[in-house]
């Protein structure tokens, strides 16, 4: 239904009322028709109005003007709250295979060491950051229309897959404090879990050669100087501290450096690390004095990490094509879910050898339990010796 001029006009900030009149010098529309079914059709009248509000107002102000214009016109607005489900089934796929590392050890099918103390805490920030998704695009929300018609999405949300401008000052305001913590925590997961993984590499090749040896150790520091550097600049990204959350309105005086650049430099190290993870286990594993299944085994345990790599990589891509996140809380979205698969797959190749030890402990049991099988027999003491002991 069109709707008159007036009605947009009585709601707009002092700034972006004059824009208005501006535009329509430049409206193909007849003076009889200045509604919203015509001028939000007309490419004039919308890109002049558009260039007046962000010359003439705050970013604060746009966003107000920006989301009473596209209620005006109709415009639909986005929402990824339908995400929800598959997070959520990722979530406890990832907790199962962490609690089956766990009753390996329980069960003492493998000793404790350094690649389990890194574990812990990089499984703890993934579920940290998996919180803070759910938190993000929490379903329930209502609408408050105070400035008939515009709308602003309210409740416990922060506005994650949703348009920045349908959304309050102070929504926007938690939505970049939870982005600042949200690179943190990424940064601390990802590193934590890739240390996990090359102790882990350490306790199964640390007899294959010096050298091999020797070029995990700076694997693992490489790693640890990535993450100290990336976290201490994201900590102190801003000047003052508290202008990462409140620059954005443009209210505020302060400086940053450049945050999209900082994000692609660590995400483009992150591919180049996730790549080399891969290469390592394969030029050991190709000459091991192993058996062909014991190879294919262990080969198969590390195949994940191919996806691994794929997920940062689109990550990456993801950043690329955000350079300016001109709708940060939509824009995000898919930044946050390629960052969750990576962390949550990156948990679960770090638990697959003691559920690959589980698995070849307890089925068998189980099997003879329910009279299904062969009667199997309990492996050798030499055969424990032999197994991959995570």
């Amino acid at each position: 239904m069109a709707v008159p001029l007036s009605d947009l006009t009585a709601g707009l900030p002092g700034c972006a009322g004059p824009c208005t009149s501006q535009a329509l010098k430049f409206a193909t529309c007849t003076a009889t028709n200045l509604t919203s079914g015509c001028l939000c059709r007309d490419s004039s009248f919308v890109e002049t109005y558009r260039l007046c509000v962000r010359a003439s107002c705050d970013m604060a102000h746009v966003l107000v003007a920006k989301n009473i214009t596209w209620t005006w016109c109709d415009f639909q607005y986005q929402n990824q709250a339908g995400s929800m489900p598959g997070k959520i089934a990722l979530l406890i796929i990832t907790a199962l295979f962490f609690f089956v590392r766990q009753l390996a050890k329980v069960l003492k099918l493998s000793t404790w060491g350094a690649d389990d103390v890194t574990l812990i805490p990089g499984y703890i920030c993934s579920l940290a950051f998996a919180i803070y998704m759910f938190y993000g695009n929490y379903a329930r929300c209502r609408v408050k229309s105070s400035l008939k018609p515009a709308h602003t999405f309210e409740g416990y949300r922060l506005g994650i897959g949703r348009d920045v401008w349908s959304l309050s000052h102070d929504k926007v305001d938690l939505f970049m404090q939870f982005f600042y913590a949200f690179e943190i925590l990424y940064n601390l997961s990802i590193a934590t879990l890739k240390a996990s993984i090359l102790f882990f590499y350490l306790r199964v090749f640390n007899l294959v050669s010096p050298t091999f040896t020797r070029v995990l150790w700076c694997t693992q520091v490489s790693n640890l100087v990535n993450c100290v550097v990336f976290t201490t600049v994201k900590l102190n990204q801003c000047k003052p501290f508290s202008y990462s959350w409140e620059g954005w309105d443009g209210r505020h005086e302060g400086r940053c450096v450049n945050l999209n650049a900082l994000l692609i430099s660590h995400a483009a190290i992150n591919v180049a690390m996730n790549v080399w993870l891969l290469v390592l286990p394969v030029t050991q594993t190709l000459w091991l004095n192993w058996r062909a299944r014991q190879k294919i085994e262990v080969m198969s345990m590390f195949g994940l990490g191919v996806f691994i790599t794929v997920v940062s990589a689109m990550r990456l891509k993801i950043l690329f094509k955000l350079r300016n996140f001109l709708n940060p809380t939509y824009d995000v979205f898919y930044l946050h879910m390629w960052s969750y698969i990576e962390l949550s797959v990156a948990v679960i190749v770090a638990c697959l050898p003691s559920t690959r030890l589980v698995w070849r402990e307890l089925v068998p049991k189980l099997k003879r339990k329910v009279g299904l099988g062969p009667q199997y027999t309990h492996r050798s003491q030499e055969s424990q010796h032999k197994r991959l002991r995570p």
